[in-house]
């Protein structure tokens, strides 16, 4: 059911609530019993109303995970692209001493990939040497729900 679906239910066991109290359509019915069906009805509508607004705060969203690679291998997925990176770098670090490590982006979105790279002295005269390590954090989208139109 979606939340218009739950708002109109709650509307109609109110109305029949209400209705329980009438003793011309229920006359076979003790003031006990009809009290005992208002109550239902009330507690019924009560659960429909709450779900009518809470429905589409709980609405599926979509969702961004960050894997980590290295040369297209996949390591892990993460929720935050900061624990992409410290997988990437606790593996670079083994293997290599000394120099800098540092994130450079696809681009300048939000949904840039990013290649780690080691910036280190190079021996020469000519300045630091910038080393693509191979690992990569990329960004990727998890659908909440199909989007056929999505598919065009």
């Amino acid at each position: 059911m979606n939340p218009q679906d739950h708002h109109a239910l709650a509307e109609q066991l109110l109305t029949r609530a209400a209705r329980w109290m009438d003793t011309t359509g229920t006359p076979d019915l003790t003031l006990s019993e009809r009290l005992a069906h208002r109550g239902a009805d009330l507690a019924e509508a009560q659960v429909h109303a709450t779900l009518s607004t809470l429905l589409p705060v709980l609405a599926p969203v979509d969702l961004t995970v960050f894997r980590a690679s290295l040369n297209s291998l996949p390591l892990g997925l993460y929720t935050t692209r900061e624990a992409a990176r410290a997988h990437c770098e606790v593996l670079v670090r083994r293997d290599t001493t000394g120099g800098y490590l540092g994130w450079v982006p696809d681009h300048g979105g939000n949904d840039a990939s990013e290649d780690l790279v080691v910036f280190g002295p190079d021996g020469d005269a000519d300045g630091p040497v910038e080393t693509i390590t191979g690992y990569l954090v990329t960004p990727l989208t998890v659908a909440a729900s199909y989007d056929a139109e999505a598919d065009e």
